[in-house]
């Protein structure tokens, strides 16, 4: 029965995934939002704004960041329409371990005139080595995006900011590189589905 259950999940999951699309992503993300903002006292702050730009002028935005009361951690960052507020221009939601270190977050990004079709839909996987913070960025597809990487090792700081076309052999190579991404996972498919 066991096998059964686990062999359906899988089959589940893999549907989801080959479905998943970004306006699917984006309500997803919202929906992770909605659900930690329901759990944990927050507090907020908000940002009144105008897009720059010939294609975006003419459109305001409020932006929320939603603070978790107790630890102070940003938990998400939601942009809506300021006229039409159910119009979602960005959200982003953040997930954190037991010891408070973000370990992957939720980005999707719509452009104001078009809110329900995204044109950015990302997960963010991060790792930590010692005093190094890295992290990965991945497309739907599984495409990874962009890599960063900062902090310390060997008593000397460290910067790395890769986007995909200049992750080269050369570059992962270095022992700065290893340090920062070499036991990182790339298990992006487990986490996709916003959760």
């Amino acid at each position: 029965m066991m096998k059964w259950m686990t062999l359906f999940a899988l089959c589940v999951t893999q549907t989801a995934l080959a479905e998943l699309s970004r306006p699917d992503f984006h309500r997803l993300v919202y929906a992770l939002h909605e659900q930690q903002f329901a759990r944990q006292a927050v507090r907020t702050d908000e940002e009144n704004g105008a897009y720059n730009g010939s294609a975006a002028a003419g459109y305001r935005y409020r932006e929320t960041r939603y603070y978790d009361l107790e630890t102070g951690r940003l938990l998400s960052r939601i942009r809506r329409d300021a006229g039409a507020p159910e119009a979602i221009h960005i959200a982003e939601v953040n997930i954190y371990d037991a010891n408070g270190r973000l370990t992957r977050d939720y980005l999707s990004i719509a452009p104001p005139w078009k809110p329900l079709h995204p044109s950015n839909a990302y997960l963010n996987l991060h790792h930590y080595n010692g005093k190094l913070h890295s992290f990965r960025q991945f497309e739907l597809d599984g495409q990874m995006n962009y890599e960063s990487c900062e902090g310390e090792l060997g008593g000397k700081p460290v910067r790395i900011s890769l986007s995909w076309d200049d992750i080269n052999k050369e570059v992962t190579s270095t022992p700065e590189y290893r340090a920062c991404f070499g036991a990182m996972t790339q298990d992006w498919k487990s986490h996709i589905i916003p959760h």
